[in-house]
């Protein structure tokens, strides 16, 4: 008697495995996707709490108002990478930033102090939204689903730590 494996039952295994493959290989990519935007709450969140002290100074930051600071340096926040640049495509290059960029640029995403930034429109007023992020590419984070919730494109959060995404 011959021992071994016949041509049909290694034609199955192989069948099996692919099959295991179709499903694990796009639930893993999603997963993947879904675990860099964990950097955006921790620093949405550190951008705000610099915020509130710089409008909290009694020396205003340096400035005559209370307003919250619109240059992300200014209040001296820095990404673990220390990059800044112009816009959200400028964080895919490899140069260095001015000092006076407005985004200051993460593993994946870029982030801003301004208020006029592309949160309008969701439940956080424009004026109150104090701290943005944006993705650097938006085809490495989730961004397909039309729910806001689920959409992580854009995100911002306001004073009371209120974390919002836009669809926009």
């Amino acid at each position: 008697m011959k021992k071994g494996f016949t041509l049909i039952e290694l034609m199955i295994v192989i069948a099996i495995i692919g099959i295991l493959a179709a499903v694990a290989i796009p639930m893993y990519s999603d997963y993947t996707k879904k675990s860099r935007t964990s950097e955006v709450a921790t620093n949405l969140k550190e951008v705000v709490k610099m915020q509130i002290l710089w409008k909290e100074d009694p020396d205003k930051g340096g400035k005559s108002t209370a307003d919250f600071a619109t240059l992300i340096n200014s209040i001296g926040y820095k990404t673990s990478s220390g990059k800044t640049a112009s816009d959200v495509a400028g964080c895919k290059g490899t140069a260095a930033g001015a000092a006076t960029d407005p985004w200051a640029c993460g593993a994946f995403y870029a982030y801003t102090t301004s208020a006029t930034n592309g949160c309008s429109g969701t439940s956080v007023a424009k004026d109150s939204s104090i701290a943005y992020a944006e993705a650097i590419d938006k085809n490495q984070v989730p961004n397909t689903d039309t729910t806001a919730s689920n959409n992580w494109g854009k995100a911002c959060m306001d004073k009371g730590f209120n974390l919002n995404h836009t669809t926009k």
